[in-house]
This record gives structure tokens, C-alpha cells and sequence, in this order.
């Protein structure tokens, strides 16, 4: 084991340790979404060497991702690693790779290709699904220069003819400090409908089903009967899962954890992890309700829980508890189950996690050799894992099953089909890359 020598505040900012997540360097890919995927379907196949090429460029101007972890004896630190980046092939969608191993050179990122495909993951202490696509653009458009394609950066893309700023890996959780925050409406804790995992299933492969559909059809139906595209998703879900888990006459409170970008509400450049994990509630006389009722409920409720004063609130909350928890005196083997247990028991509150991580942009001259995007969270020890994302007109929905029961997702496109969308899909088998602080490089 090596020495402790960590610093949570570093005179370095790249090398700081996040307030909430750190929690993520102590848990594995078993307990927590550590390593939440990203998917570029090219318009040609995928030469390795030139985005190997394309990596090293990025990381110049994103030096908060060229670090490693190192496991001390009380807690987990950032180090720079001196090695250069790899692209790893892949043969399907099962990673076989372990992050921040001597697989990735320790990094703490993963870039792979399979065909016309580029896969990217990373870590979840290092940065959030907002932060990572400020990554992934400014790598593409290195890759599509390298390419001899005629891309232009709009001034939407982090590249190196712009500086660092250390802001851009700040620790933006005390800026909560200076906003209003309350607790006043916050969900009650109470049970929700639940898939047990028994322990030896949480290694095995997941379903992933793709669900495609035009924007412009959910956003329809939204203008004539109100929601959110959240709440919208959150009402096929809901429905659909009590019509493929829920016996005869069953009613019981489906509730999803959702991970809410807080950029939007406290401006910061960050591209490390800053959200506030809310919970949206699906209540049993929902089920009772028309789709459209349904939806509008789920957005009346959900919009007091995603107000300045309460996601600040809850997000400090757990933030606070987290990185005391980091900072405390403790042997490593001691914190580690410690933080792993705490990120069960919070997050089998909920019955599934569902993030909607909002639309992927890209300048137009890039748009053409870039066909699809898709982004996916996997399960850990949850059933399932629900991603929502936008690319090109296209909203998606990334669905990720412990069950492999298709039964689910034939209900919810029956359920979507009831509000006038028509979706396509692709399954296939899935494995994140693996993750366990024992496996990182020396």
C-alpha cells in the first residue's frame, strides 16, 4: 500500500479533490455508475493512430483530465501521469479494460473504437456528463483536423488555441455558500418499488436498448399537454415498469434519482462533477391518471424539488457529509466500505437512476462526419440504468437492464406510441469498463 500523502486542497488546482466526487474513487463499478459511457458513430471507420494523435492534443488544453489515482493509507489522491494516452479496441460492447489500470495508462478516462465507432468513458470522480462532452468535442474536432476534414471551431469548443483557465476544474460546491437554500418541500423518504440485485449478478452483462425518436414529436405532445421531456420519460417509464413488474390490482410508488446539472442555476465553467441528486416521485394515483395528467403532475411536483433554494440545499447536504467522510482519519479499507454502503443505501431510495444530460452540440461543418451520438448509465447495483441525451433533431433514450426482459422496453414504446412518437431501437449486450481502487497503476 502506497504511502498517504494526500492533500484535499492542493496548491495545484487540477490536483484537488472534488467535495462530492470523491465518493466515486472509493466505490467500484459495482456499487455506483463509475464509468458512464459515450458512444460517436462516425461517417467512416476510425483510424486509431490519428485519434491516439487527437487525445494528446486534448489534453493539452483539458490537463484536469491527464491525472491518475493514487490509493493511500487513509484516503484517494489526484497525481499527473507522465505516459501518453491509448486507444483501446473494443469487439463489441463489453468493455474488458479496468479504468485507471495499466489499461488506460492510468488514466482516468478510456477512448476505444469498434468500426465507424469511438467509445469514451470516464471516471465519475473526475468530472459529470456535462463536463466529459467539453472533453469528447474539443477531442473530435482534433481527431477531424487530423482527419484533413474542414472543420471550424464556432467558439462552442474548448481548443488549444484558448488558455486553461483553473476554473475549468474548480470545485464548484462552495459556491453554494453564497446562494439561498432550504430544505422546505423536500421529498419524504419513503420506500419505493424495487428490483432486488442479488450480489453475484452485479458483474454480468446488462441490455442496453437505444430508443431513438424525433424531438419534434415528444415536443409536440408537450405543447398541447404541458411537461417536462424529463417528466415525459419519467410517465412512459413509470408506466411502462408497472405494466411489466407490477401484479394485478399492485400500486406502489415509483421514484427515480435524478442527477440535475447545477450550472444552470449557479453559473460555473467546471467540468467537474457538480449536481444536485433529486428524486421524482411517481405516486401511485398516477396510475390512475391519462398520460398526459400524469406527466403534468410528475412537472408539478418535480419543479419543487428543482428550485435554487432546495437543489442547493440537497446538494450541500450530501456534498458535506461526503467529503468529511473523505477527510476523515480512517484506514483506506475501513472508508472504502464505508463510502460504498452510504452510496447503496442512497441510492436504492430510488427505483432506478435517470439522467438527462441534455443535447450534444457540435458545429455544423463537424456535423457531417459525426452521424449519431449515444450516451449510456449503466446499472451498478441498480435494475436499471436510464440516460436521456439529444444529438441532430434526435432525442434518445438509453436504457440499461439487469433483467435482459424486453417485456419492459415493448411496454414503453407501446406507451409512447400512445402520445403520438414513433421510436426505433437497438439492443445489444453491454459491460462498463470495470473499476476497483486495488487495479490502479502504480
Amino acid at each position: 500500500m502506497m504511502k498517504n500523502n494526500h492533500k484535499t486542497v492542493h496548491n495545484d488546482p487540477v490536483l484537488n479533490v472534488d467535495t462530492y466526487g470523491n465518493i466515486f474513487m472509493y466505490a467500484t463499478h459495482r456499487d455506483l455508475t463509475t464509468s458512464p459511457r459515450h458512444i460517436i458513430r462516425m461517417s467512416e471507420p476510425v483510424q486509431p493512430d490519428l485519434l491516439q494523435e487527437a487525445l494528446e492534443l486534448a489534453l493539452i488544453r483539458f490537463p484536469q483530465m491527464a491525472v491518475g489515482l493514487t490509493r493511500g493509507e487513509t484516503a484517494y489522491s489526484y497525481h499527473y501521469i507522465d505516459k501518453p494516452p491509448v486507444v483501446l479496441p473494443f469487439k463489441n460492447h463489453m468493455s474488458p479494460y479496468w479504468m485507471g489500470s495499466e489499461d488506460t495508462n492510468g488514466y482516468l478516462f478510456l477512448c476505444g473504437y469498434t468500426r465507424n465507432s469511438i467509445i469514451l468513458e470516464y471516471h465519475h470522480c473526475t468530472c459529470d456528463g456535462h463536463g466529459f462532452d467539453e472533453f469528447i468535442r474539443s477531442v473530435l474536432f482534433e481527431y477531424l483536423t487530423l482527419c484533413g476534414k474542414p472543420v471550424e471551431n464556432d467558439g462552442t469548443i474548448r481548443t488549444r488555441e484558448t488558455e486553461f483557465d483553473p476554473q475549468e476544474c474548480e470545485d464548484a460546491f462552495p459556491l453554494l455558500n453564497n446562494v439561498p437554500r432550504s430544505g422546505e418541500n423536500h421529498h419524504e423518504d419513503v420506500p419505493s418499488f424495487q428490483i432486488e440485485q442479488p450480489e453475484e449478478t452485479l458483474d454480468s452483462a446488462e441490455l442496453v436498448t437505444e430508443i431513438a425518436f424525433p424531438f419534434a414529436q415528444m415536443k409536440s405532445f408537450l405543447k398541447r399537454n404541458g411537461g417536462t421531456p424529463l417528466t415525459y420519460v419519467m410517465t412512459a417509464l413509470s408506466r411502462a415498469m408497472a405494466q411489466t413488474y407490477f401484479k394485478d390490482g399492485q400500486r406502489e410508488r415509483i421514484a427515480a434519482e435524478v442527477p440535475m446539472d447545477l450550472r444552470s442555476l449557479v453559473p460555473s465553467e467546471t467540468t467537474h462533477f457538480f449536481v444536485s441528486l433529486l428524486d421524482l416521485p411517481f405516486l401511485p394515483e398516477y396510475f390512475d391518471l391519462s398520460f398526459a395528467e400524469a406527466c403534468r403532475k410528475c412537472s408539478e411536483y418535480f419543479s419543487t424539488q428543482r428550485t435554487l433554494e432546495h437543489s442547493a440545499w440537497w446538494a450541500k447536504a450530501n456534498g458535506d457529509n461526503v467529503f468529511s467522510m473523505h477527510n476523515s482519519d480512517m484506514d483506506i479499507e475501513e472508508k472504502e466500505q464505508l463510502m460504498r454502503t452510504r452510496a447503496r443505501n442512497y441510492v436504492h431510495r430510488n427505483s432506478f437512476i435517470l439522467t438527462n444530460i441534455g443535447a450534444f452540440h457540435l458545429p455544423e461543418s463537424m456535423q457531417k462526419y459525426v452521424l449519431d451520438y449515444a450516451a449510456i448509465l449503466p446499472c451498478a447495483s441498480m435494475p436499471f440504468g436510464v440516460l436521456v441525451s439529444s444529438y441532430n433533431g434526435y432525442l434518445k433514450i438509453s436504457l440499461a437492464q439487469r433483467d435482459h426482459n424486453i417485456d419492459l422496453v415493448r411496454n414503453l414504446l407501446d406507451n409512447l406510441a400512445e402520445t403520438g412518437v414513433r421510436a426505433t431501437t437497438y439492443s445489444y449486450r453491454f459491460h462498463t469498463t470495470w473499476y476497483d481502487g486495488k487495479h490502479l497503476a502504480e
